[in-house]
């Protein structure tokens, strides 16, 4: 795996600012385009993927040993990439830090 490669799929007219921090995009139209995209990356050719939550469903549904960081975006509205950043703070501290309540 190459140290600091980054990759970032998702809808062409939210990924193209990610090209001036050195990101590689891939532009998709659909779910599809996405899936197909991210199979075709390579683990050992980028330390993180990343896929925005717009596009991220057929891979989610399909993928089960390379998720990739999925970021939520101004097209989705299932907030899974809310979830998934809570179940994973919540199994690594043990408390869910993103409730809201008091204190």
């Amino acid at each position: 795996m190459l140290e600091g490669k980054i990759a970032i799929i998702g809808l062409e007219s939210l990924v193209e600012i990610f090209k001036i921090y050195g990101v590689d995009v891939f532009p998709v139209k659909d779910e599809k385009e996405a899936f197909d995209v991210f199979n075709r990356l390579s683990d050992k050719e980028y330390s993180l993927i990343i896929v925005l939550e717009s596009v991220s469903g057929n891979i989610l549904e399909n993928v089960k040993d390379k998720i990739p960081l999925i970021l939520p975006d101004t097209f989705s509205q299932r907030k899974l990439g809310e979830e998934i950043l809570r179940d994973m703070a919540e199994k690594a501290l043990g408390i869910d830090i993103f409730s809201e309540g008091e204190g």
